[in-house]
């Protein structure tokens, strides 16, 4: 018998103006969201762009894949570090910008030229079985709602064109 786990993540998102917004969560503190890495002028203010967040997640699952693949081969990992870097490409005959590379170059250290070649061969199995190789192949589905607000009396009724419009009540 086959088991399988799901886990669900909720995130919120609220816009503060021009390209500016805060991401939010029930499990983490607030991340300050800026310019997309294509925007003419770099100044963010301090905020993370949302490309930089997904070569983020991607540079942190692929430590807690290693992690988890270290714990169930016995091997000690004694020091990880790593870099990450992905090239955004945009214009010419493509539509979209698309992501042409992503880089990951973690930095580990272990106890013995076993462990050594242990962690390289977990290494090598990461992209197929680690995020985003086995997860960015989605497409995201986008379920809208979206609203008219303009300005009348508070006690008018709706109209009959706005099918979710609130009670006079409420």
């Amino acid at each position: 018998m086959t088991s399988v786990s799901i886990t669900e993540y909720e995130t919120r998102l609220y816009w503060q103006g021009e390209r500016g917004a805060v991401l939010t969560s029930d499990r983490a503190p607030s991340v300050p969201i800026g310019l997309p890495l294509s925007a003419p002028d770099g100044a963010l203010d301090g905020r993370w762009d949302p490309e930089a967040l997904l070569v983020g997640a991607v540079e942190g699952r692929t430590l807690h894949a290693f992690l988890d693949g270290a714990r169930e081969a016995g091997v000690g990992v004694l020091f990880y570090q790593s870099s990450a870097m992905a090239r955004l490409v945009s214009g010419g005959t493509a539509r979209t910008a698309q992501l042409t590379d992503l880089i990951i170059r973690p930095h580990v250290a272990v106890g013995s030229a076993r462990e050594a070649e242990q962690a390289r061969a977990l290494f090598a199995e990461l992209p197929e079985r680690c995020f985003p190789g086995s997860m960015l192949h989605l497409t995201p589905r986008i379920e809208p709602v979206v609203e008219v607000w303009a300005a009348r009396q508070r006690d008018s009724a709706p109209l009959e064109t706005e099918p979710f419009a609130p009670s006079p009540a409420g």
